[in-house]
């Protein structure tokens, strides 16, 4: 099975999970608050450990050529984003800051860490993690910038390093270069914790866009609009960016495990955000909600869309 029907697959596998999710809620099994206490669990400890398993592999020159391509890729994937969000969104509407937020930032770690794991094992993560870095280096300086009104501060970027996705990048790292393995006893649970990811995630994002209301999100023009950009156009660009450095000697693999991450729908960090710096969070539920469900259909087809370029490259 190729990587597109694998991405095919696991999108549909998905979004079974979240429509699980959605009626867990709907049905009072899960509340708000109950959301947001798995929502923490799986960001400060599932992902992590997801990550850190990614790098219990033999250390070889490859997988760190792979790593470095792939963390280019992932910051020009980011400055991208950023420009096109500044010159697609103008300040002369109320909730310009959520959605160039919604435009800018994807869930590279709930969606696009099961998708790759599914399509690429172990080793898709291993490049994942640049896009993940990449993400918490801008979302906590110039996406809290962008939704607080104010400049990064030194705690932000305090918060950054001492996020648990760097930490564990970090203490990969480490282990991956000094060819440290942990024990079975103790590798065994890492790894039966980390396959809790892709359930738990996409029950959250179900129950997310439960409490959210379809609704809202349906009925409003300008989500439609900007996830237009945020799930097809903005993608599309980047794959056919991205193809082009395989010219450059960049492995495949790197550059459909970043244009995946480059794909995802609009982070659930929006809808966090909005609440921490008053901003619409009504609003960026609509976003969330709408981007996770379409990105169903259009993370498979961006990435069939990566395949054509690269095998034009190639041609």
């Amino acid at each position: 099975m190729g990587s597109v029907s694998i991405i095919a697959f696991q999108s549909v596998v998905m979004l079974i999970l979240i429509i699980t999710g959605f009626f867990l809620r709907k049905k009072n099994f899960l509340s708000d608050e109950t959301t947001k206490q798995l929502s923490n669990i799986i960001v400060t400890v599932i992902n992590p450990i997801l990550i850190f398993n990614s790098y219990q592999t033999e250390f070889n020159s490859k997988l760190i050529r792979g790593l470095l391509s792939a963390a280019i890729l992932a910051l020009f994937a980011h400055v991208l984003f950023i420009v096109a969000a500044k010159v697609l969104v103008r300040k002369n509407h109320s909730d310009f800051e959520t959605e160039r937020f919604s435009l800018i930032y994807t869930n590279c770690g709930f969606m696009g860490i099961p998708l790759v794991e599914a399509a690429f094992g172990r080793e898709g993560v291993f490049y994942l993690t640049a896009y993940i870095t990449a993400f918490n280096l801008f979302i906590w300086t110039h996406g809290a910038a962008l939704m607080s009104g104010e400049k990064p501060t030194p705690k932000g970027l305090l918060k950054i390093v001492l996020s648990p996705a760097i930490i564990a990048i970090c203490l990969g790292l480490v282990t991956f270069f000094t060819g440290i393995r942990l024990p079975d006893i103790i590798q065994e649970p890492l790894n039966y914790l980390g396959s809790m990811n892709t359930p738990l995630a996409m029950i959250v994002s179900g129950s997310t866009i439960a409490s959210a209301g379809l609704k809202a999100a349906f009925t409003n023009k300008r989500v439609y609009l900007y996830q237009t950009l945020r799930l097809l156009i903005l993608p599309a660009i980047t794959a056919g960016a991205f193809a082009l450095t395989a010219f450059a000697g960049v492995s495949p693999m790197v550059i459909s495990v970043i244009t995946i991450a480059a794909s995802a729908p609009t982070a659930s960090l929006t809808i966090m955000f909005a609440h921490k710096y008053g901003r619409n969070a009504g609003y960026a539920s609509s976003c969330f909600a709408l981007s996770t469900l379409f990105s169903m259909a259009t993370m498979p087809l961006i990435s069939m869309l990566s395949g054509y370029f690269g095998s034009l490259i190639i041609l």
